[in-house]
């Protein structure tokens, strides 16, 4: 079974991303720009729906699509950073000076990059699909309110929801199969590699940790920061300063989280000649 030390995971994800700050900035900086421009607009033309309460299917598809440049940006970024967290290489390339071993390896870094790239946007837009999905059809059972109304709830939509939780549980392995992609491996032997139900276990475990600071930290600014800002500069001017906190708190989210679980599979798969 492939298990490995939680803390220490996410405490070298902490560590790592902390002592990098500098590099990270420069690597992190187009893509939050996008980012940031992208979820603006991706806002306005949804009005909040599709990030909040009340969105429908189609806003929060029309969301998506207006983030995929942003998700490109950014899982190019987190395809750089784990090939420097595994094999230290930085962006931008520097080459030595011998050209034909600069384009092997530039090839080779070519590679990882573009693959952890393309199946990092396959991933966001395949969750983002189901959690349209979801809130279409699963929602509106949610906020009935009385125990009358539980009787109206269909008996497909709890066995949908028992077989969905099981299937996330397992799957959960699944959201991360960019970073062995960025690494130039393939699918077949990251999830060989992964067997076991307590293997998903410590990844939820790992992405706790790095993922639950942010989530706290980001709500404590915005309420502390919301009312003061709203008074000096209105509502518009509140939500433009809370749409970046939130970009800001996301993509420092999803560094640590993928170095976290990045040093969690470095116990299972770093070995002599398995990443290149």
């Amino acid at each position: 079974m492939a298990n490995f030390d939680i803390i220490n995971a996410a405490g070298n994800a902490y560590a790592i991303s902390w002592h990098s700050r500098r590099y990270l900035v420069r690597l992190a900086f187009v893509p939050f720009a996008l980012k940031l421009f992208c979820f603006t607009m991706a806002w306005v033309f949804t009005k909040g729906a599709a990030v909040g309460e009340g969105g429908s299917y189609d806003t929060y598809l029309t969301f998506m699509l207006i983030m995929l440049p942003a998700l490109f940006a950014e899982g190019w970024m987190l395809s750089h950073y784990v090939r420097f967290i595994m094999l230290r290489q930085t962006w931008p390339f520097r080459p030595s000076g011998n050209m034909d071993d600069d384009l092997a390896l530039l090839k080779i870094r070519a590679r990882g990059v573009l693959g952890g790239t393309v199946v990092f946007v396959l991933i966001n837009m395949v969750v983002g699909f189901f959690t349209a999905m979801a809130g279409q059809y699963l929602m509106p059972y949610v906020h009935l309110e009385n125990a009358d109304a539980a009787e109206k709830i269909p008996a497909y939509i709890g066995l949908i929801s028992l077989v969905g939780l099981v299937a996330m549980f397992w799957g959960f392995r699944l959201l991360w199969l960019y970073i062995p992609y960025a690494l130039n491996m393939d699918a077949r032997n990251y999830l060989r590699g992964l067997k076991g139900q307590w293997t998903s276990m410590h990844m939820i475990g790992v992405w706790l940790l790095c993922y639950i600071p942010f989530f706290l930290g980001l709500r404590l600014i915005v309420a502390m920061i919301s009312m003061p800002i709203g008074m000096a500069f209105g509502e518009t001017g509140a939500s433009f300063v809370s749409v970046i906190l939130v970009v800001l708190a996301d993509t420092a989210k999803s560094i640590v989280t993928t170095a976290g679980i990045t040093f969690g599979l470095k116990e299972i798969f770093l070995q002599k000649g398995a990443t290149r």
